[in-house]
């Protein structure tokens, strides 16, 4: 199709093409007389951190409790959108506004032949079906209506790059939107004080009262632990009784050696008191010299018990033991020599050597008698140590179990002091309304609306009612099977004109 056709076709069709342009104009025009406009009202808010995001951990045994602060910024602001558009939330400010106030108009019933009466009928008529099909879901009452309607014109979203909030709400009237925006963040603000508030200063008080009644009996426990045990000092008391332990084991190893000493020196004074006869002839015979011969006997005796001590306990390299054998050799040489002397005696009475030797073996035998009842004795007060020792261990671990239960309890009662404290403050704040959300800007009644667009709604009008107009133009010139001139002969028969007949009047 060539120009000329195309505006052959415009003027041909001019009229249909006018008709439907102003058709158009006179639907827009109808369109924003009957759509009320709608209105935004915005306000914005300011999300810091705060106490909300910040956990101190509850560690009573521990003695280093830091704070934790894990904060996201995007779920942060997105958890205070999803507070902001809460249905719970909304239906409170509904309750508070009402709805007649929120959305005025809400309840007015319009004339049946009116556009509003008629949407308001075909309303009607859907909800009687809906009622009749779905009975629970139809029943909505005037207040379900406007919670309904507050949530689809609310918006609660967070600006980028930025810990900012915008709150929203589109409505018919610019004084409804901003009291509901505006009555939304109040409600917010007081709504969120419930939400972050983890802990109640009563709870704490409590717990705190508790405490302390469970370590003053756990003190009055260990008052009378120590009283019934006679303890004042365990580690004390304890040392005192390991060095008594000490000094009696130290004293049983003197009284074994003394005893085995004693053991080895009636052994020799018994094969001492076989080998000396117990009588001796003192006048009328013929006799060596009785005394003479018994003390260098008993000296010889004496070295050699020596000579057996030294060697048991040390060695028999030791140099004492060469001195001791010379002396004894000696000695044994002067006792030999006293034997082989012979003296005239015609007495006989009791050998002084034989008696003195009988003397020292029974004094030897009451010493090593009074020894072992020595070593019974220290024995039983070994035993007697340990016993205690044994229940100064027992005694130990109840106490240190009661003082560690005391230990905890007082960190215990620490943490709440500090718990009940941080509550009253987090309390005082919440009373004062100090969060970590501030109100950047309340909303304001704005009377441009943002729906519908006057220069969008021309535009769009113009641009509609001229491309729709040519296309119903074209659209009839499609469908035009008259033949209005020689061109469309040619082109739909195929025949050449040979004589055209004028229009006559």
């Amino acid at each position: 199709m060539t120009t000329r056709d195309f505006l052959n076709v415009l003027f041909k069709r001019k009229w249909v093409v006018l008709c439907f342009f102003v058709a158009a104009l006179l639907g827009g025009y109808a369109g924003l007389k009957l759509i009320a406009p709608t209105y935004e009202a915005t306000a914005r808010l300011i999300v810091r951190i705060g106490s909300e995001d910040i956990y101190m951990p509850v560690l009573p045994s521990s003695q280093f409790r830091s704070p934790v602060m894990s904060v996201v910024r995007e779920e942060q602001l997105r958890s205070e959108s999803n507070i902001l558009t809460d249905p719970e939330l909304a239906r409170k400010v509904v309750a508070e506004l009402t709805p007649q106030v929120l959305f005025p108009g809400i309840d007015a019933r319009h004339p049946w032949y009116t556009p509003k009466g008629i949407i308001q009928g075909l309303v009607q008529a859907y909800g009687a079906i809906e009622d009749y099909f779905f009975p629970l879901s139809s029943r909505r009452t005037l207040e379900d209506r406007a919670v309904a309607a507050f949530e689809r014109g609310i918006k609660a979203e967070a600006i980028k790059s930025s810990n900012m909030i915008e709150v929203s709400m589109r409505n018919k009237s610019p004084d409804a939107a901003a009291l509901g925006v505006n009555a939304l963040v109040k409600r917010y603000l007081e709504e969120r004080v419930r939400i972050f508030q983890r802990e109640q200063s009563t709870f704490f008080t409590a717990q705190l009262a508790q405490l302390n009644d469970q370590v003053r009996d756990t003190e009055a426990s260990i008052d009378r632990f120590r009283a019934q045990g006679n303890i004042l000092d365990l580690d004390k008391q304890r040392a005192a009784q390991v060095d008594n332990l000490n000094d009696v084991r130290k004293r049983i190893d003197e009284n074994k050696v003394a005893s085995g000493q004693l053991v080895r020196r009636i052994e020799v004074l018994k094969q001492q008191l076989g080998s000396v006869p117990a009588t001796t002839q003192l006048a009328g015979a013929e006799s060596a010299n009785g005394m003479t011969i018994s003390e260098l006997s008993k000296q010889v005796a004496e070295i050699q018990r020596r000579e057996v001590d030294i060697a048991q306990r040390y060695t028999d390299t030791d140099p004492r033991l060469a001195a001791l054998r010379d002396e004894r050799r000696m000695l044994q040489a002067m006792l030999d020599d006293q034997q082989q002397r012979r003296y005239v005696s015609s007495e006989q009475g009791i050998n002084p050597l034989h008696a003195r030797i009988r003397d020292d073996l029974l004094q030897a035998e009451a010493s090593l008698a009074g020894l072992r009842q020595s070593g019974a004795n220290l024995a039983s007060l070994e035993q007697e140590i340990v016993r205690r020792l044994g229940g100064f261990n027992t005694q130990d671990a109840g106490y240190k179990q009661l003082a560690q239960q005391l230990q905890v309890l007082r960190e215990a009662r620490q943490l709440y002091i500090e718990k009940a404290e941080e509550s009253r403050l987090a309390s005082a704040q919440a009373q004062a309304h100090i969060g970590n959300v501030s109100v950047v800007s309340m909303a304001s009644a704005d009377t441009r609306p943002v729906s519908p667009k006057l220069w969008l709604v021309l535009v769009g009008v113009l641009v509609g009612g001229l491309v729709g107009g040519i296309g119903l133009a074209f659209a009839l010139e499609f469908f035009d099977d008259s033949l209005r001139s020689d061109a469309d002969v040619r082109r739909h028969l195929q025949l050449p004109v040979l004589a055209r007949v004028p229009d006559l009047a």
